[in-house]
Formats: C-alpha cells, sequence, structure tokens
C-alpha cells in the first residue's frame, strides 16, 4: 500500500506565499472597478521546476489543488491557511479531480482509491479497484460510487473501506467489499450525480441511466433513457422541493432537465452550439458556457428552460402584470355572455413590459389567453408560459364594461454574453468569467450589461466555482489568488417617467456609517418637477464608498454608495452552512 506521506520542504517547492511571492497581485482600484477586491492569497505545494496545477476543486470549507506529480494541497477557503499536502499514489501517477463531504476528500489515483481526514489531512482508507477507473466518482456522506473501465459502477460503503483500510480485513457481516455493482456493458464517460436515493450516469453512446443508491432496492435500475446523443460535458444536479433535478447537455447542442426520480423530462432549451464546460446551477438558474465563447443563463423553474427574462417579469409578474383572482359582477357576465363568474384582475403594470406594450391597463380583468379561459392566477401564468417566444397571441379582457381584443407577445431577451471561455464564478450581484483574451469579465447578474474587465495573465488556471461565490485565480505555478465582491452598491432608481436625472440636494452618509436593515436615508433628490423624495437603502453593514456629492446631478442606474456588508462567502447548495463570522488574521504568513 502507498501511506500518506507528508512533501517535506526542500528548495524546489514553493510553500508559503511568503517563499513564493505573488505574481503581481491586481490592483485595488483594477479590482474595484469590477465590484471585487482580494480575500487572501496563497501558494499550493508543487515542484515548480517540473510540475503544474492539474485539477483545482473546492466545497464549501476548502480548496483543493493536485499537482501533476500527484501531490495534493487542502487550503482553508476562509482565510487562505494551507491545511495539510499529500502525495497521492506514485509520484506522476494519472489521478483524477477530488470529491469531497462533510468530513472526508476522495481521490482516485492509478487503480487504487485514497481517502483523507479533509481538515487534517489523516489517511482514512486506500483501496485497489477490480478495474482502471472511467471517470471520476460521487460520493455522499455514507458511500462512494466509482465508475470503471468495461461499463460498471461499483458502490462503496465509506465505513467497510476504512475498516479495511484500518484493520486489513472486512468487518465480520461483510462478505465483499462493494455493496452492490450495476453493469451497463457501456463506457461510462462521465463522473456520475447523486441525489436523494438515486444515481445518474451516462454512457458513450448517450443513455441515461439511473439506479437506486438507497433503500431496499438499492443497486436497481429505476429508469433507463435511450437518447440520439451523447452527452458532450459532465452532468449537474440541483435539489428541488421534494426531488432532484438533472442538467444535461448533450452533442446536439441541447440543454435538457430531467427528474432524477421519475425520469421525466422537465424542459429542453436549444443552444445551437457545442458545449464541453459543465453547466453551473445556482437557484432557479442554469449557466451554460458555449465552445464559441457564449454564456447563456437559463431558467429551470418558472420559464422552464427558456432564457431568463429581464427580471421585473418573474413570477407573478411574468408579462410585467401583477394578477390578482376576482369575481366578475353579474350583470357585465350577463352583457358579455361570459361562460365564467371568475376572471384576473391586473393590480399593476411594469413600464416598458410585454404588459404595456400590449395594451394592457391596471384595472382590466383577463378572461382569455391564446382562445383559452383563464379563471385562477395559476392558469393565467401558465397560459403565458406556454405562449410561443416573439409572436403575437390574442388576450381577451373587460375593460369599462365591455371586452377588449389585445395582442400579447412575449419579447424574450436572453441573458447571455460574448467571448467567454470558461465561468469562474456566481456572485451575489455580479457573474465572472474569463474571457477568450484571459481577462476576468463581469457581468450584472440581472441583466448580463458587463461591469468591467481586467488582465489576468499570470493566471492561467482557470476554476469553476459551483458551490460559493468565491473567484479562485491560479497560476500554472500554484499562486492563488481568492477574490470577493466587496458588497452591493446602492443606484439611482427610477423615481419619475418625466426623466431620467435627478439633482442630488443633500447627502446624508458619511464613510463609515452603519446602514440599517429598517432603513437607511443615503441621500435627498430633487426630481425635474421640483419634488424631493428620499433614496433608502435596507441591507445591513457600513458605508465604504460615496459616489455622489450636493449638487450633483445623476441619472438613473447611477452608481450613489458602496455598502460593505462583511459577508462571507454564499454557498449555493447548502445556504444553511455558512460559516461563522470571525475576524481573520492578517499577519498568518503561512496564508495571507
Amino acid at each position: 500500500m502507498h501511506r500518506i506521506r507528508v512533501t517535506p520542504l526542500t528548495f524546489l517547492l514553493c510553500l508559503s506565499a511568503v517563499n513564493c511571492p505573488a505574481q503581481g497581485l491586481l490592483s485595488t482600484d483594477a479590482l474595484q472597478s469590477l465590484g471585487l477586491e482580494v480575500r487572501w492569497n496563497s501558494q499550493a505545494v508543487l515542484n515548480v521546476r517540473r510540475d503544474i496545477v492539474s485539477y483545482v476543486t473546492n466545497d464549501e470549507e476548502i480548496l483543493y489543488v493536485q499537482s501533476s506529480a500527484g501531490v495534493l494541497t487542502a487550503i482553508n477557503a476562509e482565510n487562505g491557511r494551507r491545511l495539510w499536502t499529500a502525495q497521492i499514489g506514485r509520484t506522476d501517477e494519472a489521478t483524477l479531480a477530488v470529491v469531497s463531504n462533510r468530513d472526508l476528500v476522495l481521490v482516485l489515483a492509478g487503480p487504487s482509491i485514497y481517502g483523507y481526514n479533509k481538515f487534517t489531512g489523516t489517511q482514512l482508507l486506500e483501496f485497489r479497484l477490480p478495474e482502471q477507473p472511467a471517470a471520476g466518482p460521487a460520493l455522499t456522506e455514507n458511500a462512494v460510487f466509482i465508475p470503471l473501465h468495461g461499463g460498471a459502477v461499483y458502490a462503496y460503503s465509506i465505513s467497510v473501506l476504512e475498516y479495511l483500510f484500518r484493520y486489513g480485513m472486512l468487518p465480520d457481516e461483510v462478505a465483499i467489499p462493494h455493496m452492490w455493482r450495476f453493469i451497463c456493458a457501456e463506457e461510462i464517460v462521465h463522473p456520475p450525480v447523486v441525489g436523494d436515493q438515486a444515481l445518474t450516469f451516462v454512457s458513450e453512446k448517450g443513455n441515461v441511466f439511473t439506479v437506486n443508491s438507497g433503500g431496499i432496492e438499492k443497486g436497481r435500475t429505476r429508469y433507463q433513457l435511450m437518447l440520439n446523443t451523447p452527452a458532450s460535458a459532465p452532468l449537474a444536479i440541483a435539489d428541488n422541493a421534494t426531488s432532484s433535478s438533472v442538467v444535461m447537455l448533450s452533442d446536439n447542442n441541447l440543454a435538457f432537465s430531467i427528474d432524477l426520480i421519475t425520469g421525466k423530462t422537465e424542459w429542453t432549451f436549444p443552444l445551437g452550439r457545442p458545449m464541453t464546460l459543465g453547466p453551473i446551477i445556482v437557484g432557479e438558474s442554469v449557466y451554460v458556457v458555449t465552445e464559441d465563447g457564449t454564456l447563456t443563463n437559463i431558467s429551470r423553474d418558472e420559464f422552464g428552460g427558456r432564457p431568463v427574462e429581464i427580471p421585473q417579469y418573474r413570477a407573478p409578474m411574468y408579462i410585467g402584470a401583477g394578477m390578482q383572482e376576482v369575481e366578475i359582477d353579474a350583470q357585465v357576465q350577463a352583457d358579455l355572455n361570459l361562460a365564467g363568474s371568475q376572471g384576473i384582475l391586473v393590480t399593476e403594470i411594469t413600464p416598458d413590459s410585454p404588459a404595456t406594450a400590449a395594451g394592457l391597463q391596471k384595472g382590466d380583468i383577463i378572461t382569455r389567453i391564446d382562445e383559452i379561459t383563464v379563471t385562477t392566477v395559476e392558469e393565467a401564468q401558465s397560459g403565458i408560459v406556454e405562449l410561443p417566444l416573439r409572436v403575437e397571441r390574442p388576450m381577451e379582457v373587460i375593460r369599462g364594461g365591455t371586452l377588449e381584443n389585445l395582442k400579447l407577445k412575449i419579447g424574450v431577451k436572453e441573458w447571455d454574453v460574448k467571448g467567454i471561455r470558461s465561468l469562474t464564478s456566481i456572485g451575489r450581484f455580479g457573474v465572472y468569467g474569463i474571457d477568450q483574451a484571459n481577462r476576468l469579465v463581469g457581468f450584472n447578474k440581472q441583466n448580463s450589461r458587463m461591469i468591467g474587465r481586467l488582465p489576468v495573465t499570470d493566471y492561467q488556471v482557470h476554476h469553476h466555482n459551483s458551490l460559493t461565490d468565491q473567484i479562485y485565480l491560479l497560476s500554472k505555478s500554484g499562486e492563488i489568488l481568492c477574490l470577493r465582491e466587496i458588497g452591493p452598491t446602492v443606484r439611482m432608481p427610477e423615481l419619475t417617467a418625466v426623466s431620467r436625472l435627478a439633482k442630488i440636494v443633500k447627502v446624508n452618509v458619511r464613510v463609515g456609517d452603519p446602514v440599517d436593515p429598517a432603513g437607511t436615508t443615503i441621500c435627498e433628490v430633487e426630481l425635474a418637477d421640483g419634488a424631493t423624495q428620499p433614496i433608502t437603502a435596507r441591507i445591513q453593514g457600513v458605508i465604504r464608498e460615496i459616489y455622489i456629492r450636493a449638487g450633483q446631478t445623476v441619472a438613473v442606474d447611477a452608481p450613489l454608495v458602496r455598502i460593505d456588508d462583511d459577508s462571507f462567502p454564499v454557498y449555493h447548495q447548502r445556504p444553511e452552512q455558512q460559516p461563522v463570522d470571525v475576524e481573520l488574521n492578517g499577519d498568518d504568513t503561512d496564508g495571507q
């Protein structure tokens, strides 16, 4: 067996940011133009004369950096401190990217699997597999699922493998190392994904297999989908209220979502461009980068796989109209010869929306959409979602006791941007990626407007962080730079339809002032008609920067102030697992 050995300190190894200075940290001003700041910088252990970074993986607590020689470095994701380092298997042995759960990190090297306590580096298991692995594993708290060459998935109990490693024998009640195996006789090309009680993987022929991972029938097929084309990228999985969804990208340039438990196709969206990078799912959004450098945000919930529209059209305002169920006056019902007694009252209208373009007005009662009678808000929303995009469809409303026939068109604005090579992070306010010129590019998360871009030529390793909102930039020699969003920017809202400009009458805050969630007045502005109005913020934090002064004229969407909310990383998949708010030690020389 190849026991863990801690890599010794030699003159060939970069061991800290002090021993190996950063390759020109990005300037504060340049990062602030993207709404970012340096959180920490660190250095992974590798022989800089012969090795490069081969994999970068993270979970919520730890960043894992693997070198081409098989050296694994675990770094605290909160402060950049290096926790431990280990040589995995033989030097230069082929390895796959690590996977981790709450306490354990696993890595496949050659024909063996190695496991360590992810916080201390203590080796907990080592096991030689019956065949070479075909793709990376999937890991739960209690089991690991490994695809092997020849078209088989083996399921192993973590506790059994740990017992075998510790005592050199299986537990008394266990006859064979694996719990079960599933043979599909088709090569498995991407790591499986595991959700509640089920495991899904895809073969090189494009067939999707879902197997029970728990229960009394574990290891048995739940369903199999025969597809016309293979997957072009690793699968992604997201938990829903009652089940999980598996998102797959295919060789025929489609993105589609499958219910993990039932196998039902939830939605399909044609990207029309090849895709090799796996999708990133954050909440109800699916972010996909195509080979031509297009980044697209697809909604997987309300719009059922449509590109994300302008934010104010989201439920319950799909078309920019507030809706409420009402009883239609009996006399109006009789006069208009209506079949039903209920309709949908329009309670508000969003400017520049499909509802506005259709001529819908506040107080209208919607009775039919696309020649289908609607009596509940749910029916109206469902009918709107199913309308073809960019095509006018009839809508019937009651206005002033008479029927009006309107034409409704859902004019979708795709959330997509061009020139992106890889997606780096999904922040609270922005989306960040690396473009074709190796620049870090930021986009507004709501409307895809570019925030800015910054050359990062010293950092050639591009990491896709789907678990937190932190940005990790790495050089091939193992230098790591962790960036985070500074905080929210309060911008000038649209207060009137008469003018998009307002004059700052008074600035009510100074740098360092607290911002109360109950509401803090940032400034007072004078509108075109002479009326004054306060601008407030409801975010807990302190004022970090002020961009305005009294007497200045500002336009809608112009920045007013930036708030420092001292936010720790956002956990996309496990928001309940947020870290404890502690003060980081800026004097730590090992990780800072």
